[in-house]
């Protein structure tokens, strides 16, 4: 394992939806009212919240995809493919790349990538997860985030290059283990420890004790047969072909040890650690934007 500290002297804006600022400020009324319901109701609002914690809050809206010069190709009701051509060069002589965003993640996250991976001759798909297509919040899991992923590169595939973030990538592990392959792979801010970003996910809530306890659960139930706890070290020892793991130092929904210990884990896998930008704000990062695009177009 090749590993690399990339220091950029940039000063990096916080991601949509919540900063550090945002999480700092004292319980809204929401908020109270809601630990007094976990207190009298932790099952149920438990539950209720899991189902909410996997529904996405963001959708694409079709009439905005042409501003972006791209193709929105359905796969069904539920997903589709964001199509952008390579910029000039010739659609047989392009890479094609796969981009596969996280269970909450929108296309506009993706958007310098995009950039960057045509500049250096690629043309890009972008996976639009279940949920995603129409504003009413519907689930998006692991159950149905892998079959996703083995319905694009099954129906749109073959792709010479996949780059994954966040939950996406830690599906594509699911789906690398049921035999998908892939040349290259870049995994961005992958929570291999999955139950961490849960639990994570819980506590920004204001959920402890039982109420965090049945949202865990409730969360794994609704990832099916996808255990959220599964061991993914199999599958990262069993990985051939160039793999490049990309993260934040200072990532806060999953930790740089974590992608240490999964990079370790790969056979000839490349880390680079980002001492800017966090766990959504490094995909706008330019220097790891052009590292990506460079890795995922083989240039």
């Amino acid at each position: 394992m090749r590993y690399v500290v990339v220091r950029e002297d940039v000063q990096v804006q916080a991601a949509e939806g919540g900063g550090a600022g945002e999480r700092a400020c004292e319980p809204s009324l929401r908020r109270k009212v809601l630990h007094g319901v976990a207190r009298l109701a932790p099952a149920l609002t438990g539950r209720l919240l899991a189902q909410r914690y996997l529904s996405p809050a963001s959708h694409l809206d079709p009439a905005h995809v042409a501003r972006n010069g791209a193709r929105l190709i359905p796969l069904g009701p539920d997903r589709a493919v964001l199509r952008f051509a390579a910029s000039g060069t010739t659609e047989h002589s392009a890479a094609r790349v796969l981009l596969i965003p996280g269970h909450d993640g929108h296309a506009r996250q993706f958007l310098r990538l995009v950039r960057d991976l045509r500049r250096a001759g690629a043309a890009v798909d972008l996976l639009i997860l279940p949920g995603h297509l129409h504003p009413a919040r519907t689930l998006c899991s692991l159950e149905d985030i892998v079959p996703a992923i083995r319905h694009c590169t099954r129906d749109c595939g073959p792709y010479d290059a996949i780059g994954a973030h966040c939950v996406g990538a830690r599906s594509l592990l699911f789906a690398l283990g049921e035999g998908l392959e892939c040349p290259r792979i870049a995994f961005i801010s992958t929570p291999v420890e999955l139950p961490k970003l849960i639990r994570l996910g819980g506590t920004q809530y204001g959920l402890d004790g039982p109420a965090l306890a049945r949202f865990e659960s409730g969360v794994a139930r609704l990832c099916g047969r996808y255990d959220p706890a599964a061991d993914w070290r199999p599958v990262a020892r069993a990985r051939q072909g160039e793999t490049l793991v990309v993260h934040a130092r200072h990532d806060y929904a999953a930790p740089v040890a974590d992608a240490r210990a999964f990079a370790a884990a790969i056979p000839g896998a490349e880390l680079e650690v980002f001492e800017q930008g966090d766990h959504n704000t490094i995909l706008n990062l330019a220097t790891a934007s052009r590292r990506l695009a460079g890795f995922l177009a083989g240039s």
